[in-house]
């Protein structure tokens, strides 16, 4: 299994999955199958990472697990991934409910909705990713013994060549029923120019009852002095993040594209939707957004 088939924030968000999957209760999101995708020397690689954090940013010291746990709950990236998941299935499930049967996770990387949802075999689930990458992903699914379900299909597309209308072209999608896009972890790397052309490919094979659920971040957290260090990072490991996007003329560029906002959740009301009740120190990150918008 090669790693660098991969994105360095995929193998990330498995990890830090995992580690609540292993380490928190109560769980906001539980994957007990992401550490089973992730070898070994990656998640002591990851640990070992996220421990430097911590200790640099002023996590109090102690055994490795214990400032480990400080630190993810400390770092927003963590929370983020768990968050955006909950609020996608949260959408999904009230989706289904209405007699949604799709769900398409656009860039899925290691998410394994298809694997811990039994609860919603009854919906086809779709996953678009980079070919490569699938084809890493379909190695670790079987080196952890995890046969692939009847109701997952999976789709490879190189989005900088072809589009997610194309790839679905090739799969058991129909367009004329309504699903759930999932768009997770992705507008803030990509162009104004890109998104915009993502939420129109979306709209034009989204039947009247389709969401698009995704994440992003405010423009002015790109400017923040205390999002600076983040941002070096990502731009060091060749996946900078380069555009913020504004809630006040969210509504109108969804609206050009096709789409029909529905909710906007803000960092405090993440927070008091998700993490109020929490004792562990798991927040949403400052300038982080989630967005749901539809086809009515």
């Amino acid at each position: 299994m090669r790693a660098d088939r991969y994105s360095r924030t995929a193998l990330a968000a498995a990890f830090y999955r995992a580690q609540h999957h292993l380490h928190d209760d109560p769980k906001l999101l539980d994957d007990p199958y992401a550490h089973r995708l992730l070898t070994g020397a990656e998640m002591v690689a990851f640990a070992d990472r996220r421990i430097r954090d911590g200790l640099e940013l002023g996590v109090p010291p102690g055994d490795p697990d214990t400032v480990l746990a400080r630190t993810l709950r400390a770092l927003t990236p963590a929370s983020t991934v768990l968050v955006r998941a909950r609020y996608t299935e949260d959408r999904l499930r009230v989706a289904v409910e209405r007699g949604v049967d799709q769900y398409v996770l656009v860039g899925a990387g290691l998410d394994t909705f298809a694997f811990r949802r039994s609860d919603l075999r009854d919906i086809r689930v779709f996953e678009l990713d980079h070919p490569e990458s699938q084809a890493a992903k379909r190695e670790r699914l079987a080196a952890a013994g995890l046969a692939v379900p009847p109701n997952l299909h999976f789709g490879p597309v190189d989005f900088e060549r072809e589009s997610v209308a194309g790839a679905l072209a090739r799969l058991p999608f129909r367009p004329d029923r309504p699903a759930v896009f999932a768009w997770l972890g992705v507008t803030m790397y990509l162009t104004r120019t890109a998104i915009e052309a993502t939420w129109r490919t979306l709209a034009s094979v989204a039947a009247r009852g389709s969401e698009v659920v995704f994440d992003f971040i405010h423009p002015d957290a790109l400017s923040a002095p205390a999002a600076q260090k983040r941002l070096a990072r990502a731009r060091a490991i060749g996946e900078p993040i380069i555009t913020g996007l504004d809630p006040a003329t969210l509504a109108a560029d969804l609206a050009a594209s096709g789409w029909t906002l529905l909710e906007t959740l803000d960092g405090a009301e993440i927070d008091r939707r998700y993490f109020a009740t929490r004792t562990d120190g798991y927040r949403a990150r400052p300038g982080g957004w989630l967005a749901a918008a539809g086809i009515v």
